[in-house]
């Protein structure tokens, strides 16, 4: 018996080292795919950032063109320019009553009356100008953090990309860092990290539309 099992144990630790699962990184955070992202916020001009091949006007307070929220809070727009393209994005606090007629992913349509969110309406780019997009977000708790759960959506009438946020470049139960990813049909296509000190990535794979409509949701999450 002692033979036996001495000769079955190589078989049973290979069997255990194959099926345990690997951990499997994203290809997104790579520095060739991230872009180095500029803030100018001098004392006599009114701030701008510029990221990539993009940069933005300033803000200015209020929204630009009526949306179906009556009473926005904290709103500002400005401007995408570009790449060809010149998007106004308009971004304003609201709550999730706003959204109790409006079909949502169950992660946002499952959120109490009174939740705060975060609500961004991104016009349509030259090639598709009747195609608006709409991003909403809320507060992610910081142990959803840990596991990258989704904190919210952008989507047209056609499209839909989850947004989840994470702290992979923060401590472990923190806010520090953190981090908003896009997924596109699964995949992590591009993310930001606000605050202090921004960082963007942005996949090559993604296509020139898509792109051109994730760097204006980056921007409302960089203001």
């Amino acid at each position: 018996m002692k033979y036996l099992f001495a000769a079955l144990l190589p078989l049973l630790l290979w069997s255990c080292s194959t099926t345990k699962p690997a951990a499997v990184k994203s290809s997104l955070y790579t520095n060739d795919q991230e872009w180095p992202v500029k803030v100018k916020d001098g004392w006599l001009t009114a701030k701008t950032i510029s990221f990539g091949l993009y940069s933005t006007t300033s803000r200015k307070n209020g929204v630009a063109e009526a949306t179906f929220i009556k009473d926005p809070k904290n709103a500002f727009n400005f401007y995408l320019n570009g790449n060809e393209e010149h998007l106004l994005i308009q971004t304003m606090n609201t709550t999730a009553i706003v959204f109790s007629n409006r079909d949502l992913p169950s992660y946002l349509s499952s959120l109490p009356a009174a939740t705060d969110l975060r609500y961004a309406l991104i016009n349509g780019t030259k090639n598709e100008p009747l195609k608006r997009w709409e991003m909403i977000i809320k507060s992610p708790h910081y142990l959803e953090l840990n596991e990258n759960k989704p904190a919210g959506v952008l989507r047209s009438t056609d499209t839909d990309i989850r947004i989840t946020a994470n702290n992979r470049f923060g401590k472990v139960n923190s806010y520090e860092n953190v981090c908003y990813e896009f997924q596109y049909r699964g995949q992590p296509v591009a993310a930001v990290i606000p605050g202090e000190k921004p960082r963007v990535w942005m996949s090559r794979e993604v296509s020139p539309e898509i792109s051109k409509t994730l760097a204006a949701a980056i921007a409302a999450f960089l203001f």
